[in-house]
């Protein structure tokens, strides 16, 4: 798996844009990837973009275990994860769903869309 991690301060936004094979693994070490981001803010919004993500090995066990990592980013940041198989929209719905305690991220099939949702400032 490669990872190439971009930040745009102004719009205060990482985006992770993911390639190659995405496993369990892979997919926990994800959240060390924003981790690591310099620079970063508790309040920033975060674009997975997983369209050139091969993640057939990802598995409904590492989901849940995803599920129970603490957040990088404060459980208010927006979150949108791009992704554009059916196998890897369900996985990313389930952790949408299983993830109660705030900080699921939207789940989208188009980039654009997913850009514009992450983007925008919400009142308050």
């Amino acid at each position: 798996m490669q990872v190439e991690r971009t930040i745009d301060a102004a719009a205060r936004v990482v985006t992770l844009t993911v390639s190659g094979d995405l496993g369990d693994a892979e997919l926990l070490s994800l959240g060390n990837e924003v981790g690591e981001a310099p620079g970063l803010e508790p309040d920033f919004s975060l674009l997975i973009d997983l369209r050139q993500a091969q993640g057939q090995k990802v598995t409904s066990a590492g989901v849940y275990r995803l599920v129970e990592r603490a957040l990088v980013l404060a459980p208010t940041s927006r979150r949108a994860v791009v992704v554009p198989s059916d196998l890897g929209f369900g996985m990313a719905r389930m952790y949408e769903m299983l993830r109660t305690k705030g900080g699921a991220p939207r789940v989208f099939r188009d980039y654009d869309e997913a850009v514009r949702w992450v983007t925008t400032v919400t009142p308050g």
